[in-house]
C-alpha cells in the first residue's frame, strides 16, 4: 500500500513529460508547416542621391517569402520584394513630382524563426522603375534601372501564424535620370516600413 503514491508521483511525472514533449513537437510541427510567408508593409522611402534634392515618400510594400532550408534556430528564404513610392518630389533643377517602383527576388536568412521575435537579413537585385510627372511645360517620362537591395528587420509574432514585422530597405539603384537631368549615377533608396506578416 506505500508504494500506491509512489507510483501516482512517477506516473504524474511522466504524464507531464509527456505532455512537454507532445508541445514541444505540436510546436516543431506547426513551424515546419509554415513554410511560406506573406507580408503587406507601409512606411516611407528616403532617396539619397548627391547630385540633386528629392524628397521624402510614403511607401507600401508586400513582400512573399518561401522557405529553402531550414536548421536549428535558421531558416534560408527565397523572396520577392516589391515597393511602391508613389509621389517623391524632385527639387533640382525644378520641381516636380515621380513616382517609384522596386521588384527585387533574393534570399532571407531568418534567426530563431520558432522564437517570439526573430530577427532577419536580406539580399537580392532585381529592377526598379521611376516615372515623372506631367507638367505644363513636360510630358511624363519613365526610366528603368537596375535594383540591388539589402537590408534588416524584426518579426513579432502575435498568434501563431501572425507576426508584427518592422525593417529597413535600401534599394540601391540607377537614378531618375529623367531627360532634364541627363545621367546622375547613382541614388540609395532607403524604405523603412511596418506592418504585418501571415505565416502558412
Amino acid at each position: 500500500m506505500k508504494s500506491f503514491p509512489r507510483n501516482l508521483t512517477v506516473l504524474r511525472n511522466f504524464a507531464n513529460v509527456l505532455m512537454l514533449g507532445f508541445c514541444f513537437l505540436a510546436t516543431v510541427v506547426a513551424a515546419n508547416a509554415q513554410q511560406n510567408e506573406l507580408a503587406i508593409t507601409v512606411g516611407g522611402q528616403f532617396p539619397r542621391n548627391n547630385l540633386f534634392d528629392t524628397g521624402a515618400s510614403f511607401a507600401v510594400g508586400g513582400n512573399y517569402a518561401s522557405r529553402l532550408l531550414h536548421v536549428p534556430l535558421a531558416s534560408l528564404y527565397f523572396e520577392v520584394s516589391v515597393v511602391a513610392g508613389p509621389k517623391s518630389v524632385l527639387r533640382l533643377p525644378s520641381r516636380s513630382n515621380y513616382s517609384s517602383l522596386f521588384i527585387a527576388p533574393g534570399l532571407k536568412l531568418k534567426l530563431a524563426p520558432e522564437f517570439p521575435v526573430s530577427p532577419y537579413f536580406a539580399v537580392g537585385g532585381g529592377f526598379a522603375r521611376f516615372h515623372s510627372d506631367a507638367t505644363a511645360t513636360t510630358s511624363g517620362e519613365s526610366v528603368n534601372t537596375g535594383v540591388f537591395d539589402y537590408g534588416a528587420g524584426l518579426d513579432m509574432k502575435i498568434f501563431p501564424a501572425l507576426s508584427v514585422r518592422g525593417e529597413v530597405r535600401d534599394f540601391f539603384s540607377g537614378s531618375p535620370s529623367f531627360s532634364a537631368l541627363g545621367d546622375t549615377g547613382r541614388q540609395h533608396n532607403v524604405v523603412a516600413q511596418t506592418g504585418i506578416v501571415l505565416r502558412f
